[in-house]
Order: C-alpha cells, then structure tokens, then sequence
C-alpha cells in the first residue's frame, strides 16, 4: 500500500431479487444474507465511506428485458437461469436497487455486466482510471460468482483489491465458504470484515 492510494467501494448486484424477502433469488440467498448480515453491513459500509469520503460505485448485473440475449450464441448455465426466471426484470421491482443501498445523486454507476465481471463490457474501469482509483472495496452479490470475477479482473486491470466478506451473500453457505476459503485469497490482497474496514479508517 503506498501514500498516495485512492480507494473506491465497488457495491455489486444490490438488486431486491437478490436482496430483498420476496426476491427471485432471496430463497437462496437468505441463509447467508441471515448468518452475515449482510444488508445492514453494506448499509454501514456505504454510511462509513460517504462520511470519510472514499467515492461509492455501482456494478449493476443486467438487467432481463426481451431480447438480452439473442446476441449470444452460447449461454452458460448462469444465463440460461437469468433468461428462464427473468431475474432483475427491467420493468419490475426485482430489477431495482435495494431501498437503502441505492446509490446517491452523483454517485457512479458502470453500464450493467451481461455475465459475472463488474468490469467486462463495461464503463466500470475508464471511470475508475479517469478518477485516479486504484484500490477497490468490494462488497454484493454473488460471492462466488460476480464478486469474485470482478475481483480477478480488477487485478488482471492492476487494481488493489480489498473483500468485505460479511458484505456478501450466495446461494449456499458452501458457495460463499468456497469463495472465502479457495477463491478469495488467491486473488484479493485483503479479506476482512465490514467492522474491521470501518475500525483500519477511522484509525
């Protein structure tokens, strides 16, 4: 870490299918969303960086509208299931921000990503760049799936990475556990906790 880092925290996927009771995915989510408590962590998170001023961004998943997908030849298991179940519908409740973790006026938010990375086909990194950011706090949804990918691709862009793991949710403890245990540090350059984060900066 030197001097002159500038940090960002990079909310991912806070949508209410994710999210909120009644979502499309919540069912799944909900046990790791209860064990970690997840919601309020990233509303402290959020809190926490807007008062010391560290920028906020958002890294939206896309969101399901008719013809999404007809541009991809191959869909992977992941898409076939967004398709199916029409998940984070534009139209609908499912595909708007959690109330309470939506980004403020001003506050960034990257073209949405079709698959996994906050990054990939994205505006996420030129802003960033532009910016002069070059270390990352991430926290959303899934662990094992988009926060990881974005986190690889962060480093693969030459990013500091930083993991809040109670700010996270998946659809299995067993999914978030692999993802903390085997993903997560082989990649990130800090794992902690959201009371951890906000205790290292108000140090």
């Amino acid at each position: 870490m030197t001097g002159t880092e500038k940090s960002s925290l990079v909310v991912v996927d806070p949508y209410n299918d994710f999210l909120s009771v009644g979502g499309r995915a919540w069912l799944l989510n909900r046990a790791t969303l209860n064990a970690h408590n997840t919601n309020a962590n990233i509303g402290q998170l959020l809190e926490h960086a807007r008062s010391i001023g560290v920028p906020v961004c958002y890294a939206p998943h896309a969101r399901y509208r008719k013809g999404l997908f007809d541009h991809r030849k191959y869909l992977n298991p992941s898409l076939y299931l967004a398709r199916f179940f029409r998940t984070f519908d534009a139209k609908g409740w499912g595909g708007r921000f959690k109330k309470g973790l939506e980004p403020r006026p001003g506050e960034f938010v990257a073209k949405e990503h079709l698959v996994s990375s906050g990054f990939v086909g994205t505006d996420l990194d030129d802003h960033l760049k532009h910016e002069g950011v070059d270390h990352i706090i991430l926290c959303g949804c899934l662990s094992n799936t988009c926060i990881e990918s974005t986190a690889r691709s962060a480093i693969e862009l030459g990013y500091r990475v930083t993991i809040i793991v109670d700010a996270l949710a998946a659809m299995s403890e067993a999914d978030h556990d692999a993802a903390v245990t085997s993903g997560f540090p082989m990649c990130a350059h800090h794992v902690t906790s959201a009371e951890d984060w906000i205790s290292e900066k108000r140090q």
